[in-house]
Order: C-alpha cells, then structure tokens, then sequence
C-alpha cells in the first residue's frame, strides 16, 4: 500500500519490508507474496506457484546468476507480465 512504500510495486514492498525486518530470510518473503496469500484465500492449488492447472499470472525478470531469490526481491525494473493467459 502507498502507506508503507511511495509506490504500489510488490518489489519495492518486499524490499522495504526487507530493510524492516533483516532477520525474516527472503524465502520467507517471498513466501509472503506468493504461496502464503493463495493459502489464505484457499486457492493454493490454482495461485502461488507455477504448475498444471494454475492460473497462468507470470513475472518474469533478467537474473545475474546470483542469489535469485535476493535478486527477485531487489529487481528494480518492469517485469516481463503475462495475466489470464495474455502476454501485456
């Protein structure tokens, strides 16, 4: 939310949540925007992850061959986005 962060992206959500909080591992955050929501709302099988017979939502975003989880989180660009199935 524009409560916690001066813009609505996920990423820069995560790295602030990040500079917050430097003991909760960035699997565990990453976690928190993926499998942990779908959970939540009791669509595990169909969001969070990517699988057969999920909802076909992506990001996609260059790696450096480092870390990639750390390197999801401090991703400051536009990801590549493909929602319902529709590249946009």
């Amino acid at each position: 939310s524009l409560a916690s962060n001066e813009n609505l992206s996920l990423f820069a959500e995560m790295r602030a949540f990040q500079k917050k909080f430097p003991a909760v591992s960035s699997e565990e955050i990453l976690q928190m925007v993926t499998v942990n929501p779908a959970m939540a709302l009791h669509h595990e099988s169909v969001l969070g992850k990517i699988c057969r017979g999920a909802h076909g939502d992506l990001l996609a975003m260059p790696l450096s061959g480092g870390d990639m989880i750390e390197e999801i989180i401090a991703f400051t660009g536009e990801p590549w986005m493909m929602v319902g199935g529709q590249i946009q």
